[in-house]
Order: C-alpha cells, then structure tokens, then sequence
C-alpha cells in the first residue's frame, strides 16, 4: 500500500530538484558568458579619459554626493588588466548603509562603467562624474 506513495513522493522531489537546477543553471549561464540578466540594465557610460583618471575623477566627485570610495585597485582577467575597479559606501538615513562595486573598463577611446544602482556606478553619481571629467579637460 505504501509503495505507489513512496515513489510519488520521491517523483514529487526528483521534479522539484530538477526544475530548481534549471532555474539556477540559467541564472549561472548568465555570469558565465559575461552577459547580463534580464533585470539589470545593461547601461554603459562611455568617458574620454582612462580607467585610472576615471577613478581619480570619482574619488574627487563621490564625496560630494554622500559617497566614499573606500577602495580601488587593477581589475584582471586571463589576457591581462582590464580597468579599474572601485568600492563604494554610503550612509542613508532610510535603507542604513549600501556598498557598491563596480569597474571602469578600458576601450580605445578611454573607459566606459556600466550603470547600476547594485553593481556598477549609481545612476546618481554619473553625471557629477561627467562634468567633473569635462572640467579637467578644460583644465589641461
């Protein structure tokens, strides 16, 4: 009698341990390939200066909006350096504190960072960093 319950149940399992494997193994593709997930924006901001002057660029600006870049450094992959990469942190008196990560990537023409309140430079920060960059070009 027991039988046919047993393997229902264990079919039962078998369907939901597969079906949470497919749901991870698509959410892991995404990283993998380097392509982003439906629900993050895939905002870039190109800038006309290298990765190095867009950190110092945004060491300059963050403080002013509330922000502190607590760290940067050399972001690698396997061909060799890539960019800049930067830590946020900021303060708020609604939501406590928030910490962001995100890279300014090299390209021929300068740098680009992608958008992204998470993961990337706040939407907030990009356009003191913009005419922060625009004024040191007028400087030089």
């Amino acid at each position: 009698m027991h039988g046919p319950r047993i393997a229902i149940a264990y079919l039962f399992i078998l369907s939901f341990l597969c079906l949470s494997l497919l749901a991870s193994c698509s959410t892991v593709k995404s990283v993998v390939t380097g392509k982003p997930s439906e629900d993050l924006p895939d905002d870039r901001q190109h800038l006309p200066v290298s990765p190095e002057e867009a950190v110092a660029a945004l060491i300059e600006v963050a403080p002013q909006h509330g922000w502190t870049v607590v760290s940067t450094g050399d972001q690698f992959d396997i061909h060799g350096p890539r960019g800049k990469f930067f830590r946020l942190e900021t303060e708020r008196f609604l939501g406590g504190a928030k910490s962001v990560n995100g890279v300014f990537f090299s390209e021929p023409t300068g740098a680009y960072v992608m958008i992204n309140d998470s993961n990337g430079l706040p939407e907030e920060l990009v356009e003191p960093l913009i005419a922060a960059i625009k004024a040191q070009k007028a400087d030089d």
